[in-house]
């Protein structure tokens, strides 16, 4: 039972369902929790790693599971499917009735790791939860908005910038956008008025003519500024001249020039809706510095622990603040001690978090059980690889096993190039593990026989530039017992 003493406190009594809904989404403070006693008693309770409680929790939710966005473009916008009760859509009900089955949940394992047989109804919902990991409301840090002209008479009008409109491609502007990031609202309002002052031509799908075709706006959480990649359909770089540098100008003019983390151009002359051609060459930076930077999920900013790096030609989540609640279920599901093998990985957010999750478990026990046996990403984009190598030089070396550069070779430059290159050893040199190894091993796991030596501690945390496929095939997974496929 909840009731409300004052304004600024909050009374929780057990022994009713009934419960409150917070009016706004936030973390409620001056909460006491009684337990029906003269005294308060905490004991009874359990907290997060964020130092919530579960009831704590759960309002929270209720609240988000309940509330509306209020968008005034909602109906008129393709972007959002609903505008309340943003749980009850089809996706989820159809994810509500393949995990009730019977012929999935008795694969399951619950958090003990043992099979866990839920047939009675009353721990269907012990068993999955809809959990909405985010505010329903400026959640989006990315957003990739189509071009085109404002009016079909004059460029003074500048350009529209939006998405488009269900089944055309008409552009439908959205100022106002509640699920944008207000530093998204902003840059594209900045964006707009440039291309009005400077006359942008905004580019014809039907002719082919003009030059701004799409932009992409990715929000730096720790700053709130805003990395603008602008898609010009050109072929060369030079091409976009001189209606490019007249747009960068006017983009940093009237004290704007501290809302851009970094400004990019990227040519794409290709026909179809592609926004971004694959081609890597394609991309130039205009001004700013090259990566967008986030804390990696469940560290601690103010101890540097570590950070994710962004190039805008990378994936990166809409919603990186919701997939972080995401990371966190999946590295608590890896047990420690894990040889772990990711694929789709990206810039490595899933296994860099559950690494660095582990790594501090294991300086914090000292129970003698490592952190990740190994971890190894793998993905197509050479891009990934290194923000990869850059986040994980950012890790502490008690995690990551690597000896930062300016240690290694005992700080000579060109120590390396002198030495020339290393041959490469055969499958079972150097003490690495060839799969007849790895079958002994497997084999006499049990019967006490020595085990082959384990890796270099330096390929401790590698990424291979593949596919799935390719990566596998390469044996990136071999002798992996966690496998993450995102």
């Amino acid at each position: 039972r909840i009731t409300s003493s004052s304004s600024s406190s909050i009374s929780l009594a057990r022994g009713n369902s009934n419960y409150y809904k917070p009016q706004r989404d936030e973390k409620p403070s001056n909460i006491r929790y009684d337990d029906g006693n003269d005294g308060d008693d905490y004991s009874d309770y359990e907290f997060d790693d964020d130092g919530m409680m579960e009831d704590e929790q759960y309002f929270i939710q209720q609240q988000r599971l309940t509330s509306s966005i209020d968008c005034p473009h909602f109906g008129t916008c393709p972007g959002c499917v609903r505008d309340t009760n943003i749980a009850e859509i089809d996706v989820i009900e159809s994810a509500k009735l393949f995990f009730s089955s019977s012929s999935i949940q008795k694969h399951i394992l619950h958090d003990n790791n043992r099979h866990t047989n839920y047939d009675d109804d009353d721990d269907e919902e012990g068993f999955y939860k809809i959990k909405i990991p985010s505010s329903v409301t400026q959640w989006r840090t990315q957003a990739k908005l189509a071009v085109s002209a404002a009016s079909t008479w004059t460029r003074a009008a500048g350009c529209k910038i939006g998405l488009y409109k269900r089944h055309s491609h008409e552009v439908l502007s959205i100022p106002d956008c509640q699920v944008h990031h207000p530093s998204i609202n902003k840059a594209v309002d900045v964006l707009t008025k440039a291309t009005q002052t400077v006359r942008t031509p905004a580019y014809h799908e039907d002719t082919g003519e003009g030059l701004l075709r799409y932009v992409q706006c990715q929000m730096e959480l720790s700053t709130g500024k805003v990395c603008l990649s602008l898609v010009m359909n050109a072929e060369r770089f030079k091409d976009c001249q001189p209606h490019l540098s007249f747009l960068v100008k006017e983009l940093k003019r009237n004290g704007n020039a501290k809302l851009w983390h970094s400004i990019w151009c990227h040519c794409n002359d290709s026909k179809g809706n592609a926004i971004f051609a694959r081609d890597v060459s394609r991309w130039h930076p205009v001004d700013g510095p090259p990566y967008v930077r986030e804390s990696i999920p469940g560290s601690d900013p103010d101890k540097r622990e570590g950070l994710l790096y962004f190039s805008p030609y990378v994936f990166r989540q809409g919603n990186l603040e919701g997939f972080g609640e995401i990371a966190k279920q999946v590295r608590e599901a890896i047990p420690r001690g894990s040889k772990v093998c990711e694929l789709y990985a990206g810039v490595g957010l899933l296994g860099l978090s559950a690494l660095l999750h582990h790594g501090k478990q294991q300086a914090a026990e000292e129970d003698g059980v490592q952190g990740l046996g190994w971890l190894r990403c793998s993905d197509e984009n050479p891009e990934n690889a290194r923000c990869f190598e850059r986040a994980v030089n950012s890790m502490s070396m008690h995690i990551t096993g690597r000896t930062p550069k300016k240690f290694q070779n005992n700080g000579k430059k060109g120590s390396r190039r002198k030495q020339g290159r290393k041959k490469k050893s055969r499958p079972g040199d150097n003490g690495e593990m060839s799969i007849k190894d790895l079958m002994d091993s497997m084999v006499s796991e049990n019967d006490g026989s020595p085990r082959p030596p384990e890796n270099d501690p330096s390929e401790r945390v590698t990424y291979m530039q593949a596919n799935a496929a390719s990566a596998l095939h390469r044996g990136e997974a071999l002798g992996a017992n966690v496998l993450i496929v995102d």
